[in-house]
């Protein structure tokens, strides 16, 4: 009888209890989610120009809620205006910012789900017409004629970009949310950093070492979890498919889900454009190849538009929340259809 590896036992029994309980209640750090179906982020120019939360925004939100999802996590939000990608982005940069929120989570909650909001700076993919100045990232790059030139990163700017994610973090603790995440791809500022073509720099910023690459996310994690006023949980949001073509290993991503779990991640959400696409050599689907290398909880994303593949995303074993496309959300009684074809 061939060997089982004791990896691949736990998955196999954690598998039985994720698709036995989908949509049953359950706690991730304190916090409760009343099923594992997740809505990411599905539009991203619901605010204002000034970045304010509109009565549109609480309504697809709070739509979603109503319908079923256990899980919301608002789109992306500039923690500070340097960091803004385009204009009708949603903010969290300021005071002003707080009272659309509040009002948001509590429609959400209202309705009986939980909420998150993803936090994010743009680093180099925006332009001075968004940000109100030459953007900055790791290194001096032009994302396209929509986009300005950028200028590296200097160690000032470090220290505000830090401090401008913690003050996120404790505007989002203090409007409500139930959790925060970090935007680590998306080609935002964290991603811009971790990727060897956008990354020349030669300093603790970034090398051919991931160590470096991943500094910049490594302080913004570490100050957000030594802030006493930030209680709620972190997730950091990944992706590494179009890292792979330039040498990203597994031992990179081991390195990468290991650094970030030391400076205080709580969970992690890796993206692929399928969930089920396999990587490295075709071997396993990202989701199971980060539960390789930690036991913290993660969220499975890409492209689950039916109940079949949510079926088999939930066989596979490694995830504690499900993300589904906005394709599923668009049918009419899509909760009760999931819940009786993965009953079946």
């Amino acid at each position: 009888m061939p060997s089982v590896s004791k990896s691949k036992l736990k998955l196999a029994i954690k598998a039985q209890s994720k698709v036995g309980s989908m949509f049953k209640p359950f706690k991730v750090k304190g916090v409760k989610f009343r099923n594992r179906i997740l809505a990411p982020p599905t539009v991203n120019d619901h605010a204002n120009v000034e970045g304010k939360v509109t009565p549109a925004l609480i309504k697809h939100y709070r739509t979603l809620a109503r319908q079923g999802v256990g899980t919301i996590i608002v789109e992306s939000a500039y923690v500070i205006k340097q960091g803004r990608s385009h204009i009708n982005q949603l903010g969290i940069s300021e005071e002003e910012h707080l009272e659309g929120l509040e009002q948001l989570v509590r429609g959400v909650k209202k309705e009986g789900a939980s909420i998150g909001i993803r936090i994010s700076h743009a680093g180099a993919q925006t332009s001075e017409n968004a940000c109100g100045e030459q953007p900055v990232g790791p290194s001096v790059l032009n994302f396209g004629r929509d986009y300005d030139i950028s200028r590296e990163f200097d160690q000032g700017d470090v220290a505000e970009i830090v401090l401008s994610f913690v003050h996120a973090a404790e505007r989002a603790e203090e409007v409500g949310m139930d959790f925060i995440e970090i935007n680590g791809t998306e080609q935002q500022l964290l991603d811009q950093c971790c990727c060897v073509k956008l990354n020349s720099r030669v300093d603790e910023y970034g090398s051919a070492k991931i160590e470096t690459r991943m500094q910049l996310a490594r302080e913004v994690v570490s100050a957000i979890k030594g802030r006493e006023s930030v209680k709620i949980p972190l997730s950091y949001y990944f992706s590494i498919f179009e890292k792979i073509e330039d040498g990203f290993k597994p031992k990179d991503l081991k390195n990468m889900v290991k650094l970030l779990e030391k400076a205080g991640v709580d969970f992690f959400h890796p993206l692929a454009v399928h969930a089920m696409n396999k990587c490295f050599e075709n071997k396993e689907p990202l989701c199971y190849w980060t539960a390789k290398y930690t036991d913290k909880p993660l969220i499975i994303n890409g492209n689950i538009k039916s109940p079949q593949l949510l079926d088999e995303a939930a066989t596979m074993g490694c995830a504690d929340w499900f993300a589904m496309d906005q394709s599923i959300f668009d049918r009419l009684q899509w909760y009760p259809f999931l819940k009786r074809k993965i009953s079946q």
